[in-house]
């Protein structure tokens, strides 16, 4: 089932992800063209570059049964002889708990000595170490210092990490043009995760003027490389149109790519495209798996939408509790949608005790970041005295704030109040402007209120056939007062509508004809949605 715009819509956007994953590069050996037997007789006679090489083969199983433990022991031969490579790699298998128990201290002892002998695999591990307080205390500003060094012999990665403290101003002051040049050296030895930052700073002007054309070829280098950054991105470009042609298909295939390597964003994606059939097959039990999969992760928009699948049974049997577990999630990080939805669960009374005085609560926190349904929710709660004292005034400072927005539920309720002159003075000018703007986006009950003020002449002149045109089109959407409306017209033949406000129904007196119910401009306010 599609979902609505009222629900939640593909809020994405695109940023550097934090550098804070262990990515150290594996040893590698000088030479693989040298026979074994040669490898073990040299290592024995006590070479240290031999006793280094012996110790990769057994720990890559390269003609030798892959045997961690004597790795290690030939690493560390070697490494006591000072080979810097061999320091490196005995610190890569304690990082790992490779051939031996996982030793922070010791691996970053290790890695220090080969750092310090110039080596920049080391340099770049140890500053990762110090950046991330992996087995050491965090210090930026040592980090940097490392990943300069590592930069400066050309390590790739350590030109992505200096790159991306150049970036945030982690450890130096933050600058974009380094951060820039340092991923373009990086990207341009083939770093998928570099290229997408490159990208980044192309699509955001940083550090250079924007150029979305390079941003796209950079995002479609690191794509192409099955980074899971720049196969979000690429999608991300298809499904707005931004540098290429607008493509669901082409969209959707990218950022299944990237969700199946558990990138969160991407799975939220991915579920909103098989709830709305974009690009895939519509199906709600595949969008209800993706967006448990990101919500998993934490993401709120997410764990708001497995709350909706489940309180509006999409590819699952409706489940109140559940449905409010999940809101929960979601409000509790801030998630403007999940604290509407948990509003609505608090005044309905579903998956949890009603309870109108934590409905405003929630509804408030979401008003205040600006959700338009949520300002609505609010001043109708202020209108009729739900979880508070009734504050008419309130209620229309609430619906203004919606209605500035083009929420045409708070353009009616604000309409009405101009109306009626309650928390506004009476304005019927200004009613009539609501209405119609309501009108205009479809609302049946402004449609009604429309034709009603065209009919009476209020705040408009008198105008029949206009009140019958926006008569018809609130009853064509089924609104019983506008189908009564229809027939009072047709009996009556112009007389006045009288507006008995929001209390109910009285007899009118039609032109010499026996008493006919008429009708009122009734306040008639939709259920309020999650």
């Amino acid at each position: 089932m599609k979902i609505n715009s009222f629900a939640f819509g593909l809020a994405l956007a695109l940023s550097l992800a934090p550098f804070a994953y262990a990515d150290d590069p594996a040893p590698s050996p000088d030479d693989t063209t040298i026979a074994l037997k040669y490898w073990v007789q040299y290592a024995k006679d006590g070479n240290p570059a031999a006793q280094y090489g012996l110790g990769y083969l057994y720990a890559n199983g390269q003609g030798v049964e892959h045997d961690d433990a004597q790795a290690v022991d030939w690493y560390r031969k070697a490494a006591a002889q000072g080979n810097a490579k061999a320091e490196y790699a005995l610190a890569y298998m304690y990082s790992n708990g490779r051939g031996a128990d996982k030793d922070l201290a010791q691996a970053n002892a290790w890695y220090r000595r080969a750092a310090e002998q110039g080596n920049a695999d080391a340099q770049y591990a140890l500053g990762y170490s110090l950046a991330n307080g992996r087995g050491l205390d965090i210090d930026n500003a040592q980090a940097v210092g490392w990943y300069q060094k590592s930069a400066a012999l050309g390590q790739p990665q350590a030109q992505y990490a200096l790159g991306y403290m150049y970036s945030h101003g982690i450890g130096v002051r933050e600058d974009d043009t380094m951060a820039l040049a340092w991923y373009r050296k990086s990207a341009d030895q083939g770093r998928g995760d570099a290229q997408y930052a490159l990208g980044y700073m192309y699509d955001n002007g940083l550090g250079t003027a924007a150029d979305l054309s390079q941003a796209i070829e950079w995002y479609q280098k690191s794509a192409d490389q099955s980074d899971s950054q720049g196969e979000y991105a690429l999608g991300y470009a298809y499904a707005n149109g931004r540098g290429v042609d607008q493509d669901d298909a082409q969209a959707y295939s990218w950022y299944r790519k990237s969700a199946e390597q558990g990138r969160a964003d991407a799975q939220y994606a991915l579920g909103y495209g098989f709830a709305n059939g974009l690009g895939v097959p519509q199906d709600d039990k595949q969008a209800l798996q993706w967006y448990r999969k990101s919500a998993d992760q934490g993401r709120a928009d997410a764990q708001y939408a497995v709350g909706y699948s489940y309180a509006n049974g999409q590819g699952v049997p409706v489940n109140d509790d559940i449905a409010v577990e999940w809101y929960r999630k979601a409000a509790d990080q801030g998630d403007a949608q999940g604290e509407y939805a948990l509003a609505f669960m608090h005044a309905g009374g579903r998956g949890i005790a009603k309870d109108y005085g934590k409905a405003l609560q929630w509804y408030r926190k979401s008003a205040d970041q600006g959700r338009a349904d949520a300002q609505y929710a609010l001043g109708y709660m202020y209108d009729n005295g739900q979880g508070t004292a009734s504050d008419k005034n309130e209620a229309a400072a609430w619906y203004r704030k919606s209605a500035d927005q083009g929420n045409s539920e708070g353009q009616y309720a604000l309409a009405y109040l101009y109306h009626s002159g309650d928390g506004v003075p009476k304005d019927d000018g200004q009613a009539v402007d609501l209405f119609r703007k309501a009108a205009e986006q479809g609302d049946a009950r402004a449609q009604y209120g429309l034709g009603y003020m065209y009919y009476n002449g209020y705040g408009v002149a008198k105008d029949t056939n206009q009140a019958s045109d926006w008569f018809h089109k609130a009853a064509d959407q089924g609104l019983p007062e506008a189908q009564h409306g229809l027939s009072y017209m047709a009996a009556d033949g112009g007389g006045l509508i009288k507006d008995v406000g929001p209390e109910g129904q009285e007899p009118v007196k039609t032109n010499g004809q026996s008493d006919e119910p008429g009708w009122v401009l009734l306040k008639v306010l939709t259920t309020l949605l999650p």
